[in-house]
């Protein structure tokens, strides 16, 4: 019994010391920091074997298939702008006509239009004719055989207040600049979400990390339990309590391993080449600078009124405006005046100056609907849809800046969460390597060691969390507001 409390002090003193001695190397901790391996990883491993956040997500603006759909989407809006145009382009026609029977030339007929449409409701029309036969239709008889006129069509009536291609027109500019804007929202969806798994990423390498370490301690422990066992400085139940802290240390290494190979998959769905995916090997690590991924996401201006989301609504407001002052037109009569100076008796040559107000032609035409109920129905569904859009732009705006509050608000309260995490880890640091001393001198248990180093891991773990936490809640902040 003497010899026995002789040995137990002093061998559980070097025993003690050299666990302490270890646990400073593996999980030593600076004053801002939780403990780090003490392999450094990030000094060990080559540059191209550390994916940081920066390289992750240009990676994803540069050749992500949706990035890219969201780009298809906005080249087939600009499409459809390009097709609206074409109601502006000039149009060339000619028509041509003959009859002849029995050997008789009855009559050949040739007319070419060249048509320029305006944005004003007004076409310009030029035209050349030429008529030859024995029985041609005395309105088309001309005197020379061949006749130049140059005019133009004007709507003086609903087109004159709003045409409807002039309509289309700004209605496809304004649809145009809305895919823009959703497409810069889409854009910045997928690099929230992508920035989220490459947090998850990083939580589940630093968790591997700091199981992997605590293994080893748990090992050594058992080693050094089983040497003091078969001196008979120990009992046997010490041995079985120190392989159970390391088969729980294993069996939750084991998780992490999983956990970090299913987050480095997730990694992989945003990662494309040259539309090529790729998958990340086991060797690539993701950074570590956490204070650097969240200088990353630092917001200087917090101004909503150019958000994307509120531009997109204030466009489809513009567009329901045009619409509705077009049906608005839709309520006035029809007037169409066509006019065209003839070239009388002079050839093509002398059109310059052959132009006489003497020899023209006028056309003139007014409708109206005696009771306007499709035009009065075409307008009050566009006033309908205009006032939805009004309430849109409202509900969008009133969404948006509680979103960002709330945002703002909750990037607060996980750094002071991260804050207190590190209060903690500190202070079951101290409690852990306490309990160590006292077990040391003979007055604690290896059960309660392990149970120490139970919450100091647990803490170490959620101090991990809370850090990529907050990450996310800057980026999310951030990609609400930065476009």
């Amino acid at each position: 019994m003497n010899r026995t409390r002789f040995i137990w002090p002093a061998f559980f003193k070097a025993f003690m010391f050299s666990a302490v001695f270890c646990s400073g190397v593996i999980l030593g901790q600076n004053d801002n920091n939780i403990p780090t391996p003490a392999l450094d990883l990030t000094g060990a491993l080559s540059q191209n074997q550390v994916l940081t956040l920066e390289e992750f997500l240009g990676m994803i603006k540069a050749y992500h298939p949706y990035v890219k759909q969201a780009k298809i989407n906005l080249s087939t809006v600009e499409a459809n702008l390009l097709a609206s145009r074409g109601v502006f382009d000039p149009k060339m026609s000619v028509k041509g006509a003959s009859k002849t029977f029995d050997g008789e030339n009855y009559y050949e007929k040739l007319g070419a239009t060249f048509k320029i449409p305006t944005y004003f409701g007004i076409d310009l029309i030029g035209s050349f004719d030429r008529n030859e036969g024995q029985y041609l239709n005395p309105s088309d008889y001309l005197a020379e055989g061949e006749l130049f006129s140059l005019g133009a069509d004007i709507d003086l009536g609903r087109g004159f207040w709003a045409n409807e291609r002039l309509n289309t027109l700004k209605q496809a500019k304004l649809y145009t600049k809305q895919a823009q804007e959703k497409v810069r929202l889409q854009v910045n969806k997928i690099l929230f979400e992508a920035t989220q798994s490459y947090l998850k990423w990083y939580e589940s390498y630093m968790a591997y990390e700091i199981w992997q370490q605590f293994v080893d301690n748990a090992e050594f422990r058992l080693d050094a339990v089983r040497e003091a066992f078969e001196r008979g400085d120990v009992a046997a139940i010490d041995t079985t309590e120190a392989r159970i802290a390391l088969n729980a240390r294993a069996l939750s290494f084991q998780q992490a391993q999983l956990e970090l190979r299913q987050s480095a998959l997730k990694v992989s769905n945003y990662l494309w080449l040259d539309q090529v995916p790729l998958e990340l090997s086991p060797e690539i690590r993701p950074e570590q600078n956490i204070s650097g991924m969240q200088a990353r996401f630092v917001v200087l201006n917090k101004d909503i009124s150019k958000h994307p989301l509120l531009q997109a609504a204030n466009f489809g407001v513009a567009a329901g405006r045009l619409d509705q002052r077009l049906k608005t037109a839709g309520l006035l009569p029809q007037m169409t005046l066509g006019y065209r100076w003839l070239s009388g008796d002079r050839n093509f040559e002398q059109l310059g100056w052959a132009l006489d107000p003497q020899n023209n032609t006028t056309q003139f035409k007014v409708s109206l609907p005696l009771f306007l109920r499709k035009e009065r129905g075409a307008l009050k569904l566009s006033q309908l849809k205009l006032q939805e859009a009004n309430l849109n732009l409202a509900q969008s705006n009133l969404e948006l800046s509680n979103k960002i509050q709330g945002l703002e608000f909750a990037a607060e309260a996980v750094q002071q969460q991260s804050e207190m995490a590190q209060k903690l880890v500190s202070d079951y640091q101290v409690l852990y390597k306490a309990e160590q001393v006292k077990f040391a001198q003979g007055e604690s248990s290896l059960f309660l060691v392990n149970s120490r180093e139970s919450k100091y891991i647990e803490s170490i773990l959620k101090k991990i969390k809370t850090d990529a936490s907050w990450v996310v809640a800057q980026a999310d902040l951030y990609f609400n507001l930065v476009f």
